[in-house]
């Protein structure tokens, strides 16, 4: 098929860049793609995209002529929850085709796209589409706080029906996200596909021991590694506190804690941890590359992949986490409740009874919410002290990945998703906000009208 592919790319800092990365080369062994990615006009700075095997990447200021030259069998859009994704929305609208959606909430960076761009009427107009039942007072409290300061409202009004409604067939990386998107909007057509990535850390254990030595960690330290944006939805300022909990308890040797990612404004884990009484067990990396990664994972000892608020998102470092043979600790999410996993307090296995046989071995431990910290404190101790344990949890771990989430298995996925998606109907849909349907096109029309020629072809 010819297929057009709309995402940013690396070294676009944003984890669907990193998936679209891994995944391109084997769709390109079978397809024409051309990947479409932000011109740079909407985001000052943006980096020149690495090339990709088989790929031809454009900006997508492109896309609208090479579309009516040569029309494309499919067109595929990676939308998340980031700004890097703002480009795609017009044509998105536009040129209906197969969208994935990484994100069950995209209300975030929606809101921070026209709000900043000034285009308040907009935003209003779109997020009373997506919640007609919503006062309109919740809009305006996005508006006045900047998108930066109302919280779990994000979760409560994700804001995407018009992705949903948008796509010939949407498609999620879980099935319950798949389930409650296909029930909320009828007639839409929401299919689940697996999630595949890469195992980072061949060759990478020797390396491992010198990065340990870099960051002045302990040889005999346990060592905890949480990959990803430095924020209070990781659950750290949990974490530290549970560390503290396990310094005062007198555990030899103490656990430590490696934050491995950029860091947010509006928050500081050092401060938390300094207040728990660990800032010396505690270390931040800031943004490290992808190619820098895989040396991490092979450093860590266990992996805290904690969660909430979630927009039912499926993480890609967790599943990154698995490939590399690592014990996970992970948030009791509703989306992951058919993994197998062990209670901390118990030791007992969950979610195992309507699993195939080959799955019912745990490859995490749970935390819940209601006693996050005492369950955390449980869940690094045990980690900390059981070498079995890690090693039992990390060996299930990646048999799971192997089995369920490799990049082979997403490219079948996505092979099947793109014949569907060129055999499907564009989804019928109420009349959208007239800011969506406009074409870009009236101010050629009069000008070419004055002289006589219709551009209908536009």
């Amino acid at each position: 098929m010819r297929v057009a592919w709309f995402s940013p790319l690396p070294p676009d800092r944003s984890g669907i860049a990193a998936y679209c990365a891994e995944l391109l080369p084997q769709l390109a062994s079978r397809h024409d793609i051309e990947a479409f990615v932000d011109d740079g006009d909407r985001r000052p700075g943006t980096a020149r995209p690495d090339p990709i095997a088989g790929v031809q990447v454009r900006g997508a200021h492109d896309f609208p002529w090479r579309y009516a030259t040569q029309r494309f069998d499919v067109c595929v859009y990676q939308l998340g929850n980031q700004l890097c994704h703002d480009y795609i929305w017009p044509y998105m609208v536009r040129y209906p085709g197969l969208v994935v959606i990484h994100d069950g909430q995209l209300h975030h960076a929606r809101a921070a796209s026209l709000i900043g761009r000034g285009r308040l009427d907009d935003y209003c107009a779109e997020f009373s589409y997506c919640h007609p039942h919503a006062p309109r007072a919740l809009h305006e409290l996005v508006i006045s706080g900047s998108g930066d300061t109302v919280g779990s409202l994000y979760y409560d009004h994700p804001m995407v029906r018009i992705p949903v409604e948008a796509a010939r067939v949407a498609a999620v990386h879980n099935v319950l996200l798949a389930e409650e998107l296909s029930e909320q909007f009828a007639g839409a057509e929401v299919v689940p596909i697996r999630q595949g990535v890469r195992d980072l850390t061949a060759g990478e254990t020797g390396r491992s021991d010198a990065l340990r030595a870099r960051l002045g960690i302990p040889e005999a330290a346990v060592v905890f590694v949480a990959f990803g944006r430095v924020t209070p939805e990781k659950r750290l300022s949990a974490v530290v506190k549970a560390l503290g909990l396990i310094k005062v308890s007198g555990l030899v040797p103490e656990p430590w804690l490696v934050c491995v990612g950029a860091t947010a404004d509006y928050y500081d884990v050092c401060r938390d941890a300094a207040a728990s009484g660990v800032a010396d067990r505690v270390m931040v990396t800031g943004y490290v590359p992808d190619g820098e990664l895989g040396g991490y994972l092979a450093l860590a000892d266990a992996c805290l992949c904690l969660r909430w608020p979630t927009g039912r998102e499926t993480s890609a470092s967790w599943l990154r986490c698995l490939a590399a043979g690592k014990p996970t600790v992970i948030s009791d999410l509703a989306h992951l409740s058919d993994v197998p996993v062990i209670d901390p307090r118990s030791m007992a296995t969950l979610a195992v009874g309507s699993r195939p046989s080959e799955d019912r071995e745990p490859i995490a431990l749970i935390v819940e919410l209601t006693d996050e910290v005492q369950m955390l404190r449980l869940a690094i101790r045990r980690l900390a002290e059981s070498r079995d344990l890690r090693e039992r949890l990390g060996r299930a771990a990646r048999q799971y990945w192997s089995r369920h989430a490799t990049i082979e298995h997403m490219a079948q996925d996505y092979e099947a998703l793109l014949e569907r998606t060129r055999t499907s109907q564009p989804n019928p849909h109420p009349p959208w906000p007239a800011h969506l349907v406009v074409d870009g096109t009236e101010q050629a029309r009069v000008i070419a009208s004055r002289m006589g020629v219709a551009l209908d072809w536009l």
